[in-house]
């Protein structure tokens, strides 16, 4: 006997609850990875390396060094986010890290050059490793693990050469703005006020719709403005890398969801086929993807430069792992088409935060890496449920 699809009543008793239940379950994994199921978990953790840390996790300096960490972290993911979206990866984004840290440090050291051309220099390096990327995964067809892979060891041994596996010195204070200035006074609070103007941006959309999950964004949102104001009123200010993240994020938010090349992008990664008969030039995205990870790369050296002060040749290891993680935990799926900003930066903050709650705990570093590795793996188990439908197990 055969059961029609399209009639309900028809179906047996069984298939009826199994049918249930898998969207129940796929309703719990959509709310689980969305914003407010990352603010639960981010809540949680807090709560947690509260209590184990005798409240010094939430001191006003802790929070700020949190914020600073999270900010490099972010940077990169950023990135990752339209890389991962179209269904490609980046491996070496760590290993160049290091090498253009390597490379403003030099400069630095140099003491010749201003420092605008070490920007530019450092923003240059980031553009043409971008291209390197994506022109060998979109015009020579290499796959882009095999190419990120190659880059990763190639990139770090650059850098080793070049720096001799010594620390480089010597960074100019106009470098280390990027890392450990603070904004202060009329300008703090003109960038509260444009936060909290863009918290309140989907009431407009509650007027025409009457939609709940719209107010809940604003609440959410506004809770998060209040958290960002509190903690940088009570202490020195706010700190310029997180200024800069959220600046390159909401403007990435807003053209991943506004610009034909963010519809692209998602597009290119939901059903490449489908985008390339649709008339998307699939090759010019991926290339374009590379360029902005390379760019995104190049800033978060700056930052990672001007809070160190010195470039150590064990820069950015493992940052490509924190990378993908705070993009699947953010709500992305490895196979490509999906993906926020929001879940990025709030998965960034999460993965970070177990990382400096774990250090204050004086936990050894080999157990804090266990840590991200389990968490890196639950999270992909969460994107392949959710790619099954919300079943837990392969049916063999």
């Amino acid at each position: 006997m055969t059961y029609e699809a399209s009639d309900p009543q028809a179906l047996p008793a069984e298939l009826k609850v199994e049918r249930a239940e898998t969207g129940r379950r796929r309703r719990l994994l959509q709310q689980a990875r969305s914003a407010g199921g990352l603010l639960l978990a981010v809540g949680l953790v807090w709560l947690i390396l509260f209590i184990t840390t005798d409240g010094v996790f939430v001191s006003d300096r802790n929070l700020i060094n949190l914020m600073r960490q999270t900010s490099v972290t972010a940077m990169v993911a950023l990135g990752m986010l339209v890389i991962i979206a179209q269904g490609e990866i980046d491996l070496s984004v760590g290993s160049f890290l290091s090498l253009c840290a390597t490379v403003i440090a030099l400069m630095e050291s140099w003491a010749v050059l201003p420092a605008p051309v070490t920007i530019l220099a450092a923003l240059g390096l980031g553009v043409i490793v971008g291209l390197w990327n994506g022109l060998w995964v979109a015009r020579l067809g290499v796959p882009a693990f095999v190419t990120t892979l190659g880059g990763m060891l190639a990139f770090r041994g650059i850098s080793l050469a070049i720096s001799g596996g010594n620390t480089i010195s010597g960074i100019r204070g106009d470098i280390r703005f990027f890392g450990e200035a603070f904004i202060t006074g009329p300008p703090l609070w003109l960038f509260l006020a444009g936060a909290m103007l863009v918290a309140l941006a989907p009431l407009r959309r509650v007027e025409a719709r009457q939609r709940p999950k719209d107010l809940i964004k604003v609440a959410a949102g506004l809770l998060a403005v209040a958290a960002l104001a509190w903690m940088t009123l009570s202490y020195r200010g706010l700190p310029t890398p997180v200024a800069l993240t959220l600046v390159i994020g909401g403007a990435l938010a807003y053209a991943l969801k506004n610009l034909v090349w963010g519809r692209h992008a998602f597009a290119v990664g939901g059903n490449r086929n489908a985008a390339k008969i649709a008339g998307i030039a699939v090759g010019r995205q991926i290339v374009l993807s590379y360029v902005l990870i390379g760019v995104l790369t190049a800033i978060a050296a700056l930052m990672f430069v001007g809070r160190l002060g010195a470039a150590p040749p064990e820069a950015g290891y493992f940052l490509e792992l924190n990378a993908i993680s705070a993009v699947v935990i953010g709500g992305a799926s490895l196979y490509g088409g999906t993906g926020t900003v929001t879940g990025v930066l709030l998965g960034a903050l999460l993965m970070q935060s177990l990382s400096n709650g774990l250090s204050l705990m004086n936990v050894p570093s080999a157990y804090q890496n266990i840590t991200s590795g389990l968490v890196l793996m639950f999270a992909v188990y969460l994107d392949a449920v959710a790619k099954r439908g919300g079943v837990p197990f392969l049916r063999q």
